[in-house]
């Protein structure tokens, strides 16, 4: 099932909220494969960051959610080591201070 941009941004605010703090930086990214962005590309450890991701309708709509974060939280960029021009999912995380920002 694939969300608006609405939706997105929506989820992703309110999961932002939830886990607000200081003891790290947020990314968000736009790419085809979400598994292989966080888990391999990111490396964002499964079990111990806060990470989320959602399919979005169109490519289009996928960049113009990562653009309103970048543009209104100046949340950095998370480039995908593949990305491509049909990529339509969005990532978030959260990666802690004791990690290395990418």
């Amino acid at each position: 099932m694939a969300f608006s941009v609405q939706q997105i941004k929506f989820e992703f605010l309110s999961y932002m909220k939830e886990f607000e703090g200081n003891d790290g930086a947020w990314f968000v990214g736009v790419c085809a494969d979400p598994e292989a962005a966080l888990f391999a590309s990111q490396m964002v450890d499964r079990q111990r960051d806060i990470w989320l991701w959602k399919p979005a309708l169109t490519p289009r709509a996928a960049l113009a959610v990562r653009d309103y974060f970048q543009q209104k939280f100046e949340i950095p960029d998370a480039r995908c080591s593949a990305p491509s021009a049909a990529a339509c999912c969005v990532f978030l995380y959260r990666a802690g201070n004791e990690r290395e920002y990418r």
